[in-house]
């Protein structure tokens, strides 16, 4: 077996792609980092590994669901030049939140499965300021890529419903929360303005 390749794996199945990495490469050390919100004090956790000595190949896995920006900041150096022997492999479902600087050093290795139509589990026809409130208390902890199947769900069943007035600013409105999920805005944020823009369309 060749020596690992550090790299990104888009991926929403954490351990079974961890279980398939440590079956490939059996005489690696494999280190795991996993968090939600991998924040500065991961990244640090990650560099400390790193430094470690060994002369087997080792491979760092760093598996969430959001990297903040400080902490992807912390990881720029080493991972454009890691130890001898050193590998990473960072899991995430979506690359849009990765620094573009990271994603330029590492290739890119989507593993995702197929993707399901997304579904809201609302009911259009009853939707209110209630409905929303708990939309967004169940999606507090929601990412990006979840967020944004959310947002095109809610556009669908909205417009199957025919109790919306789908015009082109409401329209316009669903396009532009994809795009302020992929720069980086709070995804509950996102999701409570396409609520309220639905309630101010309601027939």
């Amino acid at each position: 077996m060749d020596a690992p390749t550090s790299r990104i794996i888009l991926t929403d199945s954490f351990d079974s792609v961890c279980e398939e990495i440590a079956k490939d490469y059996p005489e690696s050390e494999i280190y795991r980092i996993d968090a939600d919100d991998f924040l500065i004090e991961h990244a640090g956790e990650a560099v400390k590994k790193a430094s470690l000595t060994s002369d087997r190949e080792r491979i760092i896995i760093l598996s969430a669901m959001k990297f903040t920006t400080i902490a992807q900041n912390k990881l720029l150096k080493i991972l454009e030049e890691p130890p001898r022997k050193v590998h990473f492999i960072l899991m995430t479902p979506s690359k849009s939140g990765l620094l573009p600087t990271i994603r330029s050093r590492l290739i890119v290795q989507n593993r995702l499965g197929p993707k399901e139509s997304p579904v809201s589990g609302l009911d259009m026809k009853k939707f209110d300021l209630g409905a929303l409130y708990e939309l967004l208390r169940q999606n507090r902890r929601i990412d990006a890529k979840r967020a944004a199947d959310l947002v095109e769900a809610l556009a669908k069943e909205a417009m199957q419903s025919g109790c919306y007035r789908m015009d082109d600013s409401l329209l316009e409105s669903f396009a532009q929360s994809i795009r302020l999920l992929d720069m980086g805005s709070p995804p509950v944020f996102v999701l409570s303005r396409v609520g309220l823009k639905l309630l101010q369309r309601r027939r």
